[in-house]
C-alpha cells in the first residue's frame, strides 16, 4: 500500500475509512486526516496536532479561529474546548473539526446554517454539530460543510443555492442531510458552490455551481444539485476542489484537473477552460495536489513542491508574483510531506514536523507573527505538536511528564510510588519511556501519580493509588500503566494531589479518589476507588484538579468549581466547602482554567487572568497578600494563552503570545524563573525563555513546553524534576535533556 499525503495523509488506492484527501479552495480547504495537519481557508489557517487539539491563526472576524473572540492572531492561537480531534478544515469563515468518537465540531460564521448546529448564530468557539455521527472527514467549503462517513456515505449542510449539499435540492440546511446516491465514496471536497467525492473504484462525481465546468462532465453553465460523474477519469487517488475548478490526483503520479482555467490553475501551460479532466504538464511524481481560489499546489516525492495559477500575493512561491500556466517550484522548500492551498495563500507541512507558509498575510494567515506577504515560504512560528517530540507537559508534586506525538510519553524526576511509569520506585533526574503507552492524547500529573487519556476515549494511570487516586477499584500504587474503571468517552483528564477527573465527551464529568473535602462533586465527602458522575454538570469544556478542590470551565466562558474552600478558591464570595459544583461569581470570558493547593486562576479571551482564593506568598497577582473569594485581575498582564498553579505550592505562571512566559508568587526555590528567590505578587518575566507555547507548575518547579517541541524547567530539583541530568536547582529555565 502506497501512502501519500495530499494536505493531510491519504492511502492510495484503498477505501479511506479513517481519512480524506483534502482540498482547499479559495474560499475552502479541504478534510483532513488522523495525525499533524494543516489546513489553509480563505483569510485563516489551521493545524492539528499531534495531542488531538488545534490551533488556528489569521482572520478571526467572525469566530473562525475558536479561541472564544472575534480578533485577528499572526501566530497560532489554540481552539477553545478543543480535545480528541481526528482532523481539521477550515472553510472560507469557518472551521471544522472531526472528533475520535465520529462526531463533529465548527465555528466561526454560521449565517447560512454552516456549522450544522439548526441555528445560523455565529460561534467564536467549537459547537457540537447536531445528529452526527460515524464521521471520519470533514471538509469546509465558502458557506457549507461536508461530512464523509465510515460506511463510504456523506452528509452536508449550509448554504445550497447550487446545490452544494447533493441531496436534489436548492434549499439551505442549517443541520446534515445525505448527499443523495452517494455510495463508496473514499474522500470528500467541499469548494465554494460545488462538492466532488473520490469513489473506492477510482472515479469522481461532483454536484453543485458549474458555470466554468468545475463539475467535470463536459457540460458548463448548467450546475446539478445530484451527483454527476466526472467524465473519463479513472484510476484517481486523491480530489480537490477549488473555487471553480477541480483537481485529481492519480496512481502514477500525475495529476488531472479541469473548469476554469483564466489564471493557469488547470497546469496545462495555457489558459483554456476544460469541462473534463485535463492532464497537468511537467508536474513530476506528485504524492499530494491541493487545489485554491485560483491557483493549485502538488507536493513532490523528492520533497519539494510546486504550484501554477494565480500568484498576485506570492501563492505560487517561487519569489514572484508572476501568475504560472505551468508548474513552477515553490523555491527553498524541501521535505515537504504535505500542501495545502487557500485563498490567496499556501502551506506545507514538513517532515520535521514543521509548517511553512506563503502569500497573502494582510490578517496574518501565513502564522509567522507579522502581516507581510511572502512570495516564498516562512516558517509557522508557535507551533508545537507536529514532530514526534514533546507536545505537551505536566508537572506533578516532584515529577514531570511529557506527552510526545507518537502517543507515548516520558517521565523524569521523583518516582518513590511509581509515578514515573517505568516499572521502579527509583526517581531520574533524565527522561524515561513509560511503559507500554501507546495512543496517549493527554497527560496529567498529580501529586505522587500520572495519567493518561488515550485516543480511543479511556484512561489509564500509574504511581500512587491509596484513597483510589488511579481509579482501577483498589487502593494499591502502581509503577506502570492500569486502565481506569468505568470511563468511557473522556476527551480531558486531570490529576489532583490524590483524585482524579475525567471530562467527556457530552460535556459532563467523572471524579475518583480522595474526597474528603467534596473534590469529587458527587454531592458528599466519601471517596471513591472508581469513577463517579460529579453531580449537576454540564456544558463542560475543560476540567482541571488541584490539592482538594475541581473547577471546571463551561462553555458559555463561566466557570464551576467544588471541593475545599477554605481560602476562597472555589471563588463564589464565602469560604464554605461545597461537594457539588458551585459557580464562580463575576468571571466570564474565561479561556482556561488551573487550580493549585488554596488558589484558582483562569486566562480570560482578552489576553488578562483572573485569580481568587489563598493570597499568602501573592499567587493571585494582584500586587497584594490579601486573599480573595472573588476573582482579582492580575496585574499588569496581557498576552497570556495558558496558565498553570502550582499543585501544593502557591506560584502561578502564563504562557505569553510572544513566546515568553511571567509568573507570581512563592519563590523560595526560583520557580518564578527570573534568576531569584524573592516572592513577587506581580507578575516577573521568566529569564531567557523564548518559543514557549505552554506551560505547566508543579509544586516547587515550573516547566515550559517550547514551539520546536523541546522543554525547559526551573526551580526545585531535588528528585530530578527538572530533568536536565542533575539534582540541582534552577533560578532560571534549563534544557531538559533526551526529550
Amino acid at each position: 500500500m502506497r501512502r501519500v499525503i495530499s494536505v493531510f495523509i491519504l492511502t492510495v488506492g484503498s477505501v479511506l475509512a479513517l481519512g480524506v484527501p483534502p482540498s482547499a479552495s479559495g474560499e475552502t480547504s479541504g478534510a483532513a486526516t488522523t495525525g499533524p495537519a494543516v489546513s489553509v481557508g480563505g483569510l485563516h489557517t489551521c493545524a492539528l496536532l499531534s495531542n488531538g487539539i488545534a490551533k488556528c491563526w489569521g482572520s478571526n472576524s467572525t469566530g473562525q479561529l475558536g479561541n472564544g473572540n472575534t480578533t485577528d492572531s499572526s501566530s497560532p492561537v489554540v481552539v477553545t474546548g478543543l480535545s480528541g480531534a481526528t482532523a481539521v478544515s477550515a472553510g472560507s469563515s469557518h472551521t471544522c473539526a472531526v472528533l475520535s468518537n465520529g462526531t463533529a465540531k465548527c465555528w466561526g460564521s454560521n449565517t447560512t446554517g454552516q456549522l450544522g448546529t439548526g441555528a445560523t448564530t455565529n460561534s467564536s468557539s467549537p459547537v457540537v454539530v447536531a445528529g452526527l455521527s460515524g464521521a471520519t472527514a470533514v471538509s469546509a467549503g465558502s458557506s457549507y460543510t461536508c461530512a464523509l462517513l465510515s460506511n463510504g456515505t456523506a452528509k452536508c449542510w449550509g448554504f445550497n443555492g447550487n446545490g452544494e449539499l447533493g441531496n436534489g435540492t436548492t434549499t439551505n440546511s442549517s443541520t446534515p442531510i445525505f448527499v443523495s446516491g452517494l455510495s463508496g465514496a473514499t474522500a470528500l471536497s467541499a469548494s465554494s458552490t460545488h462538492t466532488c467525492a473520490l469513489l473506492s473504484n477510482g472515479t469522481a462525481k461532483c454536484w453543485g455551481s458549474n458555470g466554468e465546468g468545475e463539475l467535470g462532465n463536459g457540460h458548463t453553465s448548467i450546475g446539478s444539485s445530484t451527483l454527476v460523474t466526472v467524465t473519463g477519469l479513472t484510476g484517481a487517488t486523491a480530489i480537490t476542489a477549488g473555487r471553480s475548478h477541480t483537481c485529481a490526483l492519480l496512481s502514477n503520479g500525475t495529476a488531472k484537473c479541469w473548469g476554469y482555467n483564466f489564471n493557469g490553475e488547470l497546469g496545462t501551460g495555457n489558459n483554456n477552460n476544460s469541462s473534463t479532466p485535463v492532464l497537468v504538464t511537467g508536474l513530476g511524481a506528485a504524492t499530494a495536489v491541493s487545489a485554491g481560489s485560483s491557483h493549485t499546489c502538488a507536493s513532490l516525492s523528492n520533497g519539494t513542491a510546486k504550484c501554477w495559477g494565480y500568484n498576485f500575493n506570492g501563492e505560487l512561491g517561487n519569489g514572484t508574483t508572476t501568475r504560472s500556466s505551468s508548474p513552477v517550484p515553490v523555491t527553498g522548500l524541501s521535505g515537504a510531506t504535505a500542501v495545502t492551498a487557500g485563498g490567496n495563500h499556501t502551506c506545507a507541512l514538513l517532515s520535521n514536523g514543521t509548517a511553512k507558509c506563503w502569500g497573502s498575510n494582510a490578517r496574518g494567515q501565513l502564522g509567522n507573527s507579522t502581516t507581510t506577504n511572502s512570495a516564498t515560504p516562512v516558517f509557522v512560528t508557535g507551533l508545537p505538536g507536529l514532530t514526534r517530540r514533546a507536545t505537551a507537559l505536566a508537572a506533578g508534586s516532584a515529577h514531570t511528564c511529557a506527552l510526545l506525538s507518537n502517543g507515548t510519553a516520558k517521565c523524569w524526576g521523583s518516582n518513590n510510588t511509581g509515578q514515573l511509569g517505568n516499572g521502579t520506585t527509583t526517581n531520574s533526574s533524565t527522561p524515561m519511556a513509560v511503559t507500554g503507552m501507546s495512543g496517549a492524547i493527554a497527560i496529567t500529573a498529580g501529586n505522587l501519580h500520572t495519567c493518561a487519556l488515550l485516543a480511543k476515549g479511556t484512561a489509564k494511570c500509574w504511581g500512587y493509588g491509596g484513597d483510589g487516586a488511579l481509579g482501577t477499584g483498589t487502593t494499591t500504587d502502581s509503577s506502570t500503566p492500569v486502565a481506569v474503571t468505568g470511563v468511557s468517552g473522556a476527551i480531558a483528564i486531570t490529576a489532583g494531589t490524590a483524585h482524579t477527573c475525567a471530562l467527556l465527551s457530552n460535556g459532563t464529568a467523572k471524579c475518583w479518589g480522595y474526597n474528603g473535602n467534596g473534590a469529587l462533586g458527587t454531592g458528599s465527602t466519601t471517596d471513591s476507588l472508581t469513577p463517579v458522575v460529579v453531580t449537576g454538570l454540564s456544558g463542560a469544556t475543560a476540567i482541571t484538579a488541584g490539592t482538594v478542590h475541581t473547577c471546571a470551565l463551561l462553555s458559555n466562558g463561566t466557570t464551576k468549581c467544588w471541593g475545599s474552600n477554605g481560602d476562597g478558591e472555589l471563588g463564589n464570595g464565602n469560604t464554605t466547602n461545597s461537594s457539588t459544583p458551585i459557580l464562580v461569581s463575576g468571571l466570564s470570558g474565561a479561556t482556561t482554567i488551573t487550580v493549585g493547593e488554596g488558589h484558582t486562576c483562569a486566562a480570560v479571551s482578552n489576553g488578562t487572568a483572573k485569580c481568587w482564593g489563598d493570597n499568602f506568598f501573592g499567587q493571585l497577582g494582584d500586587g497584594t497578600t490579601a486573599d480573595s473569594s472573588v476573582p482579582k485581575t492580575v496585574t499588569a498582564l496581557s498576552g497570556a494563552t495558558a496558565i498553570t498553579a502550582g499543585h501544593r505550592s502557591h506560584h502561578t505562571c502564563v504562557a505569553v503570545s510572544n513566546g515568553t512566559a511571567k509568573c507570581w508568587g512563592d519563590n523560595f526555590f526560583g520557580q518564578l524563573g527570573n534568576g531569584t528567590t524573592t516572592n513577587s505578587p506581580t507578575p516577573v518575566v521568566v529569564t531567557g525563555l523564548r518559543g514557549a507555547a505552554a506551560i505547566t507548575a508543579g509544586d516547587h518547579h515550573t516547566c515550559a513546553l517550547l514551539s520546536d517541541g523541546t522543554a525547559k524547567c526551573w526551580g526545585y530539583n531535588t528528585s530530578g524534576e527538572l530533568g536536565n541530568g542533575t539534582t540541582t536547582n534552577s533560578f532560571t529555565p534549563v534544557a531538559v535533556t533526551g526529550l
